[in-house]
């Protein structure tokens, strides 16, 4: 979702100048907080909103 962006140069570090850990997420870090999710050790989570964003949308 991000390819365009990430290709452009300048872009790329407009953005992450304003992102609070300074880069892109990875798919591998969306898959784990899937895999938490839906794994045991979540099992007494019934419903929550969980961005897997690097904290942008704090």
């Amino acid at each position: 979702m991000t390819a365009m962006a990430r290709d452009d140069e300048q872009t790329r570090n407009n953005l992450l100048a304003t992102h609070p850990v300074r880069r892109f997420g990875t798919p591998e870090e969306v898959a784990d907080a899937v895999l938490w999710l839906s794994s045991p050790v979540s099992g007494f989570i019934t419903g929550i909103n969980l961005p897997v964003d690097g904290g942008f949308t704090v």
